[in-house]
């Protein structure tokens, strides 16, 4: 890689790119409350190479957007330590300075509405050229800008000009950062403004005072090549801020105190509300007391449409302490919140050993109404069991052969095949490899690594230098 950048050959490889449930329902009419279909976005992950240049160009953005940005008006993503394991600041360490500055401005008697705004499409309709210039502007390298939007428009594809991947750390720095101007633009109105990410709270002294600050905002926002949320949108009186779930609020505070107690991680900072990674540490029950987690868990059915920002907080301490408290709720909501569907699978990955979990997940794999994002996700849990059957392989094969399905979920399908098929599926996958993308043909060479020595030789003969994933896959090996 720094033998084509330096000798200017580097080009950006393309995304790949799924359709990932959002938390957001379509509305179904009529007088019965039921939960709609789920709008989506799309969700990338870049190759590997792709993947670090992406990362070094942020990395030195960061310092400069760091020093531009309002810290009084803009909370989400604030640039942690140099020393600190991840980019941000913990997601709910910004998410209460958030609540603080919004308490802050609630107390002043001269404020008396909340103008909540929020951009459509934010990351899909962000103009690239538009975030290089003001990166530019704020003193980013000239070549590096025109790396960045070298790279930028490439991940765009067809959109062009248009579109911000989603998902990683550089597209949530930039992200972030494209909507300062607005911050600059909202202090310079002397309108006090919160924002995160996209979610703008702007305090004014009337309903007449909201309608003139929308006036110009709507203008400056359509600058940027965006438009407001109508559906999200809303102005409320102040009192509505204080007066949105305190019950809930103070169980929340209750199993973070709890959890920040017993902890010896000094970043510990209760972010786990918030996170979706898998989470293979486990720790003994015993030593984790999670009596005021398991209350908020409780909870669930008393704050209708909280209930994924509760399992989001819970679930991830739940599986740290290898507690099955919430596995009967989450095996039954699969199929009921599929936003959900990566935190629910890293948390039940944790009990295979009982079979009605087993049975469960297979039992999503054959549901035609699971997306390929879920199906994925279900079937990297399954694969965490050591043994499987030939009919569980057989699933994983149906998977792999249909070609209609997403490259992410054959790859996951192959990976699992090569692990736990016997010679036969081995040889049918081999035989598949020259008809599917590089991206699955690397998912097929990976677990070659547990093949029989004479099959693993084959295949690193064959398949080792056949791409950079593959070449990457190949050094593993021999580290492994």
């Amino acid at each position: 890689m720094s033998a084509k950048l330096n000798s200017g050959q580097y080009t950006a490889g393309l995304p790949l790119t799924i359709e990932v449930p959002k938390s957001f329902r379509i509305r179904v009419a009529g007088p019965a409350r039921r939960l709609g279909p789920a709008f989506s976005r799309p969700g990338s992950i870049l190759l590997p190479f792709d993947r670090i240049f992406y990362q070094a160009l942020a990395d030195q953005a960061a310092p400069i957007i760091g020093s531009k940005i309002n810290k009084s008006r803009s909370f989400s993503h604030r640039i942690g330590q140099s020393d600190s394991a991840t980019m941000f600041l913990p997601t709910r360490v910004c998410w209460n300075n958030l609540q603080d500055a919004l308490a802050r401005e609630a107390r002043k008697s001269v404020n008396k509405y909340i103008l909540r705004v929020d951009a459509a499409n934010y990351f899909g309709s962000l103009n690239l050229h538009t975030l290089v210039n003001v990166l530019g502007d704020s003193g980013f390298p000239r070549a590096l800008c025109t790396r960045l939007e070298s790279v930028l428009t490439t991940y765009a594809g067809e959109q062009s000009s248009r579109g911000l991947l989603q998902g990683m750390y550089p597209s949530d720095l930039f992200g972030n950062y494209y909507l300062a101007p607005i911050d600059l633009f909202l202090r310079e109105q002397d309108v006090p403004s919160a924002r995160y990410v996209d979610d703008i709270y702007v305090f004014v002294r009337s309903v007449e005072a909201a309608d003139h600050v929308l006036r110009k905002l709507i203008p400056a926002l359509r600058s940027y090549d965006l438009v407001l949320n109508e559906n999200k949108s809303l102005l409320m009186p102040k009192a509505a801020l204080r007066t949105e779930e305190p019950d809930l609020e103070s169980l929340f505070t209750a199993a973070v105190d709890e959890i920040r107690n017993q902890s010896e991680d000094e970043d510990f900072d209760a972010d786990y509300g918030f996170q979706s990674e898998w989470n293979e540490e486990e720790v003994d029950d015993e030593e984790l007391e999670l009596e005021a987690t398991r209350r908020l868990f409780d909870s669930l059915s008393g704050y209708p449409g909280q209930e994924e920002n509760i399992e989001r907080f819970c679930l991830p301490l739940f599986s740290k302490a290898g507690s099955d408290y919430a596995l009967e709720h989450v095996l039954d909501a699969f199929t009921k919140r599929p936003a959900m569907t990566q935190i629910y699978a890293s948390y039940v990955a944790k009990f295979l050993d009982k079979a009605e979990v087993r049975k469960a997940l297979w039992s999503l794999l054959i549901d035609r109404t699971l997306s390929d994002w879920q199906k994925m996700w279900v079937l990297a849990a399954v694969s965490q069991a050591r043994n499987h059957t030939d009919s569980h392989v057989m699933v994983a094969m149906s998977l792999f052969q249909d070609a209609n399905r997403h490259d992410a979920l054959r790859a996951v399908a192959a990976i699992f095949i090569g692990r736990f098929g016997d010679h036969a599926r081995r040889k049918a996958l081999r035989s598949a490899y020259a008809a599917v993308s590089p991206y699955v043909q690397a998912a097929i060479f990976y677990p070659s690594r547990v093949w029989p020595t004479a099959e693993r030789n084959t295949a690193k003969a064959s398949w080792g230098a056949l791409s950079n994933l593959n070449e990457l896959i190949s050094a593993a090996m021999v580290k492994t």
